[in-house]
């Protein structure tokens, strides 16, 4: 039987079913009202929603309502419906959007009271009325807005973490994590090691999420002071200065990878050129892009540089393919065709710059006879570095050297200072860094505008500084179209959050934290999400931050990057490895109860009788407040079929809310 088959038996169903109930109208209405929300907010007018509701008939229905409370109609609020609402044929519910209408007037909490009126041809169940509170424009975030920040600056809004930043501020919780300690990953591995435990490439998953993990307080006591922001931004980093655990020198080399995660945190809220700096000259990035003993060309015996490293650092790094504008826009020739960036001629001039490196460390002391060592700097020694002149970028000549044959490192790091110096002041770095970052963090299709305010940021942070990370993270997180509520509503604004930052997002939300301390179940989740820290396919990280899904997308012009690894695979494990940590636990294939990564609904169980209150909170909590009244109601309708006869009916409904809503477009599309 087709499923066109199947579809066409339903709809006759349907439609007799509905015949029946206009023809004999033996079903009797009955009405309901309740909310999904308790609160509004004149700082961010998030609507919202009453929802009247009715069982039994099937007819359409017109109630009317009436609106009443401290608030005045028109002036502090606004509203979609007028003295009456109708449920259409066939509908179970209508919604009414309550608004709240921004003022300059310190007022206290008002309220909106909507109330249904009796009237002929049903029946009221419950209470008539429901109340919304309406909280003034105080300036200080309510739930929905700072969980949504959260989302965009660290790993989904743990409890702590929501406190912290309701009491600070934005720009108070961002100032105070530039200060915080870093949260390094190194040291992780060194106490895996201590304890006999293994520390090949799952271990550096594993450091990742006892760091990303640590909750500001604990609840073993005391306070932690958790680096939740600089974690965030060293894990987006790692996207843009990508090395992988795929190649076979780094998987079991654990140790040394987290070594370069680190300075990637060091550059979180660095300055930019020492990160250029410290990517470049990081044994992992030399042995990734090949140019740890790459040696100055020799055409006697056909050797020429290793290319390899001299393409990326400009095509990935810093400058990208194409001259920009501060506003990211490409610029154009006289003939309207973009200008490239380099040529295959300035690839050739910075592989002859990135000549005569070698590992590092203080048991390396010549270029020939140098062991591989993943925790120390790569040294760049001058018998093996090309001491001609060369020509840069925007007509930079690096002069020729005079080497004098002794075995020193001073010559070819002057070419190295000044390469980076070449590209750190190129035009270009402030929009494409700058655009990478707000993908990363807020919105797949930032406008001109944003990029230009960010790039000038870059260009100087207000004290004559070029390239202060803190200063460009603080201006994407904070800037209007970041924070703007009416941002929410565009189509085209926000991004798919990243299949794996979803996975994470849920453990940190609700704290799955394994007793052990030990984060072990959480690795080899690549086949679900097509993503894992560390395991990139290639330089070119897991999606381009220029994809287009065929269709609507790539007709309207816009970049959806997440898409990239978002198949019909992909789409399905994605789901049911959420079902899996959602009923049992974060694994792959279980773990020990010491290991055991289990999330936390200690908090919702209470609201399990009353799914309006239950999913609102964890909509709330997950998504920060953007689930549409739709999904509310095929999610509650869904958890209304757990009977509470059966004996574990709480967690039930808490465990398949918190499923259908991890599920929902509005968890996966973050707004």
């Amino acid at each position: 039987m087709t499923y066109q088959y199947i579809l066409k038996i339903s709809r006759l169903c349907l439609l007799g079913t509905l015949l029946v109930g206009m023809s004999d109208g033996l079903a009797q209405d009955v009405i309901s009202i309740s909310t999904l929300n308790t609160d509004m907010s004149e700082r961010w007018p998030q609507p919202a929603t009453v929802v009247i509701r009715r069982s039994g008939g099937v007819k359409a229905v017109t109630v009317p309502i009436s609106f009443g409370g401290t608030a005045t109609k028109a002036v502090d609020y606004a509203s979609s419906a007028g003295s009456s609402v109708t449920i259409p044929l066939g509908a179970r519910e209508v919604w009414v959007q309550v608004r709240p209408l921004t003022d300059a007037l310190t007022e206290p909490t008002e309220t909106v009271q909507v109330q249904v009126q009796a009237a002929p041809g049903f029946t009221l169940s419950g209470s008539s009325s429901v109340s919304i509170n309406l909280l003034d424009n105080s300036g200080l975030a309510n739930d929905e807005e700072a969980t949504r920040f959260l989302i965009q600056a660290g790993f989904g809004a743990d409890p702590d973490e929501l406190a912290e930043v309701k009491l600070l501020g934005f720009e108070g919780w961002i100032n105070q994590q530039l200060t915080r300690p870093k949260g390094y990953l190194q040291p992780v591995i060194q106490a895996r090691r201590a304890a006999g435990k293994d520390i090949f490439h799952p271990a550096t998953k594993i450091a990742l999420w006892t760091q990303a993990m640590r909750r500001r307080n604990p609840p073993g006591g005391g306070t932690v002071q958790t680096d939740v922001l600089r974690q965030r931004v060293a894990y987006s980093l790692l996207q843009i200065f990508v090395i992988s655990q795929n190649v076979d020198a780094l998987s079991l080399n654990s140790e040394g990878v987290t070594n370069y995660y680190d300075r990637l945190m060091d550059g979180a809220f660095g300055n930019f050129r020492q990160l250029l700096f410290d990517v470049t000259l990081h044994p992992c990035m030399g042995v990734y892009l090949s140019h740890v003993g790459n040696r100055k060309p020799d055409l006697s015996i056909n050797r020429y540089p290793d290319e390899n490293y001299a393409r990326e650092i400009m095509q990935l790094f810093s400058i990208g393919l194409w001259e920009l504008n501060q506003d990211g826009t490409r610029k154009l020739d006289g003939n309207g065709k973009p200008i490239p960036t380099y040529t295959n001629q300035n690839i050739t001039q910075f592989a002859r710059v990135f000549t005569g490196i070698q590992y590092g460390g203080p048991g390396n002391t010549q270029f020939d006879y140098s062991g591989e060592n993943f925790l120390y700097p790569m040294k760049v020694w001058d018998q093996e570095h090309d001491m001609d002149a060369k020509t840069l970028l925007n007509g930079t000549v690096l002069p020729a050297r005079t080497y004098n044959g002794a075995n020193t490192q001073t010559l070819g790091m002057l070419d190295i200072n000044a390469a980076i110096d070449n590209l750190f002041n190129h035009p270009n770095v402030g929009p494409f860094i700058g655009r990478l970052l707000i993908q990363r963090l807020v919105t797949s299709n930032p406008s001109p505008a944003y990029i230009g305010r960010v790039s000038a940021v870059f260009a100087n942070n207000g004290s004559g500084v070029r390239g202060d990370m803190g200063a460009v993270i603080k201006a994407i997180l904070l800037d209007p179209e970041a924070r703007s509520f009416d941002k929410t509503l565009e189509p085209t604004f926000g991004k798919m959050r990243e299949p794996y930052m979803t996975l994470m997002n849920m453990a940190k939300t609700f704290n799955a934290q394994p007793q052990s301390g030990d984060y072990e179940s959480a690795t080899y989740m690549y086949e679900f999400y097509l993503q894992e820290p560390f395991q990139s396919p290639s330089v070119f990280n897991f999606y381009s931050p220029n994809y287009r899904p065929f269709g609507e997308l790539t007709a309207l012009g816009l970049f959806a990057p997440e898409f990239q690894i978002l198949t019909a695979v992909t789409a399905i494990e994605t789901q049911n490895n959420l079902l899996n940590s959602v009923e049992n636990e974060i694994s792959r294939w279980g773990s020990s109860p010491a290991n055991q990564m289990k999330l936390d609904f200690s908090q919702e169980i209470p609201l399990a009788n009353d799914p309006d209150a239950l999913i609102r909170r964890l909509a709330i909590r997950m998504t920060g407040g953007t689930l549409r009244p739709r999904s509310f109601q095929n999610i509650r309708e869904a958890v209304l079929k757990i009977p509470t006869s059966n004996a574990t009916w709480q967690i039930d409904r808490v465990k398949m809310t918190a499923y259908l809503i991890g599920a929902s477009s509005e968890f996966n599309i973050q707004k």
